[in-house]
């Protein structure tokens, strides 16, 4: 399935979320989130160097992701409040959505409280059921337990380590980077 096909499903409702792709108009709300979450996304995120946590970075990859045929950035605002929550996305390999990457991560405050697999939960049920999607995939870095934990709740599966490939933006430490799959049969 092409990338405007996809986006005729999107928005996604949840129990709490309401899952939608990020405009221009959604630029400080994310920076915002960004700063007060800075130390977290530094130590686990392979985007949080310095461009990367900038506001120019954000109106970049809103911008980029728009004419990119095989990337659909995605945030989840809470229904009750209307306050951005998650950011997450899926990156294909192709522009036909079937094998894709993706990662999240919270608002601060937001740690905890199922979100993010809700959030995930309903992305995976759009690729597997709607899109067609045959494999996911998803990493992090040894240590990050949180996104370990969700990976294996979302059903994917270990596929391998690769010993001390990321440096950590926040520390300078190399990582070892844990690789995950789930495959939809």
């Amino acid at each position: 399935m092409k990338k405007d096909e996809i986006l005729k499903y999107i928005p996604l409702e949840t129990e709490r979320l309401w899952i939608k792709c990020p405009t221009l108009d959604d630029v400080d709300m994310l920076q915002s989130a960004k700063k007060a979450r800075e130390k977290a996304l530094r130590e686990w995120m392979s985007w949080s160097d310095d461009a990367g946590m900038s506001r120019q970075g954000v109106v970049d990859y809103i911008t980029q992701s728009a004419t990119n045929p095989c990337a659909i950035p995605l945030i989840g605002m809470e229904k009750d409040t209307g306050k951005f929550a998650i950011a997450t996305g899926v990156d294909s390999d192709d522009d036909d959505f079937s094998t894709i990457s993706t990662g999240w991560w919270l608002a601060e405050g937001y740690e905890g409280k199922g979100l993010a697999f809700e959030a995930m939960k309903k992305v995976f049920d759009l690729l597997k059921e709607t899109i067609g999607t045959k494999i996911v995939n998803s990493q992090f870095y040894n240590g990050n337990t949180r996104s370990h934990n969700l990976m294996e709740r979302l059903g994917m599966h270990y596929v391998e380590t690769v010993p001390k490939s990321h440096t950590s933006h926040l520390t300078g430490e190399q990582l070892d980077v844990i690789k995950y799959e789930r495959i939809f049969e």
